[in-house]
């Protein structure tokens, strides 16, 4: 068995929303997930973030809209027959620049959201490219520095989703010794297919990480159990997964049968959890995990006080 290594990943929060991580080079339009300070493609200081991109572009053409009607006010000034008439065009011109500028400021937030999208909307095949470009380079430094592509992997998922990027950081983590101060992910790894080394990992993380296992993990790993218990240590891992469900009642009903294959194999406070859980919901259907409960108390728990 290969020893895990120890690392510290950089500090991680996920943004609201998605496009937060992505950039743009205002001079060669390349997209970027990652924090470099030069863009790869043109090598200029010139990476901006797309929402902020989006702003700029929204304000540069209300400066347009106000620009062409001083030109028409001007225009009109110009070719004014007489005074009165340069007056009117005068006054004429900057009341509808003022209304016009009245109207954007009210719809600003709008003319940016609509901007973002029609920029995101035009440029999407682009920003795929990119974001596969941003995924080749983190795996060529994956031999040199192993932390540092999965970190990019990481920026990079964020935008680009799919089994490929989510197996590759799996497979890298395979490698790292895990612990409870790791900002870890689980639910954006899973796979639609059995991935032994997922299964690994969720073993894993329902021990040093337990509440990262949710809804979709249990699914996962109810639909691969015969997989997972044909590995090596897929009874570890079943019991793990186990442990961390009955944290909470709710996965304790909705996964009891899977639970209760595993009750025997539970740790004692866990399995107390479980026995006091169900002896507050007696009339809960617990599918036969309640009957099992009593049974490996007598077998195992039968002369201990606090069980």
């Amino acid at each position: 068995m290969s020893k895990k290594k120890p690392v510290i990943f950089r500090p991680f929060k996920a943004p609201r929303y998605s496009f937060e991580k992505l950039r743009i080079c205002r001079r060669c339009h390349h997209y970027t997930a990652l924090g470099e300070e030069r863009c790869t493609r043109c090598g200029r200081a010139s990476l901006t973030p797309v929402e902020k991109y989006a702003v700029s572009q929204a304000g540069r053409r209300v400066q347009t809209r106000l620009l062409v009607i001083l030109l028409l006010t001007l225009a009109g000034i110009y070719f004014g027959q007489n005074l009165q008439q340069m007056v009117l065009c005068g006054a004429g011109g900057l009341i509808l620049a003022g209304l016009v500028y009245y109207t954007q400021r009210k719809v600003r937030q709008n003319e940016n959201l609509y901007a973002l999208n029609k920029l995101l909307g035009r440029n999407i095949f682009s920003i795929k490219e990119d974001l596969e470009l941003n995924r080749q380079e983190a795996v060529t430094v994956l031999r040199e520095n192993d932390v540092l592509a999965y970190e990019k992997l990481r920026e990079i998922s964020v935008l680009l989703r799919g089994d490929r990027i989510s197996r590759q950081r799996v497979a890298l983590l395979h490698g790292f010794q895990l612990r409870k101060d790791m900002t870890l992910e689980l639910e954006q790894l899973l796979l639609k297919d059995f991935e032994p080394l997922l299964a690994e990992y969720i073993g894993e993380i329902a021990r040093v990480r337990p509440e990262l296992i949710k809804d979709r993990t249990l699914r996962y790993v109810k639909n691969y159990e015969v997989q997972i218990l044909e590995m090596d240590t897929g009874l570890v891992i079943m019991a793990a997964v186990a442990s961390a469900a009955v944290r909470m009642k709710r996965y304790a009903l909705l996964y009891s049968g899977m639970i209760g294959r595993y009750v025997q194999e539970l740790p004692k406070d866990r399995f107390l959890r479980l026995s006091r859980l169900i002896a507050a919901n007696p009339y809960e259907p617990w599918n036969g995990l309640d009957a099992k409960v009593e049974e490996i108390r007598e077998l195992k728990y039968r002369w201990d006080p606090e069980v």
